[in-house]
């Protein structure tokens, strides 16, 4: 993953895995996974680890400090998440409506959001891969919000 996420993002996640009441191993495992890649450090790792046993809210979170990227971002990957065991239920749905308001972006990077997620769950292994591949939602996120995505990039330092 090349964007770095707070744990409040990785935390939103898992309360949206957990909205159908349980989060599975594997589930728990691709999102330590993906935490770890992205830099969180030894507080945020831990804090992710106990989302394996213990149920998250996402009333109990902060996301006031996520940009638009980041949000988006964060909103792709529970999406995909969610779809990964072929069913989205009504908590799921209500979960995720929940999320997408409390990142306070537009419709419209909603749904892009949301069609990232799917175009790479239908992808062959996409709804079950190995290894929970967030780099390849975040790649098809930057595709349908390109803007957001650049927006989100610091300028290039001159020398």
């Amino acid at each position: 993953m090349a964007t770095q996420l707070p744990k409040e993002s990785f935390l939103a996640i898992a309360a949206v895995a957990w909205a159908d009441g349980r989060m599975k191993k594997d589930e728990a495992a691709g999102l330590q996974r993906a935490a770890k890649e992205n830099g969180l450090d030894e507080e945020g790792l831990a804090a992710v680890a106990a989302t394996a046993d213990e149920k998250v809210e996402l009333d109990g979170l902060d996301l006031g400090g996520l940009n638009d990227w980041q949000g988006a971002l964060t909103y792709a990957f529970a999406n995909w998440l969610a779809r990964l065991d072929g069913v989205v239920n009504a908590e799921e749905v209500k979960s995720l409506r929940a999320l997408g308001e409390r990142t306070g972006l537009a419709d419209r990077k909603l749904q892009a959001a949301r069609s990232a997620a799917f175009d790479v769950a239908m992808l062959p292994g996409g709804d079950r891969p190995d290894k929970y591949d967030f780099a390849a939602v975040e790649e098809r996120l930057k595709e349908k919000l390109p803007a957001t995505y650049n927006a989100s990039v610091p300028p290039a330092s001159l020398e």
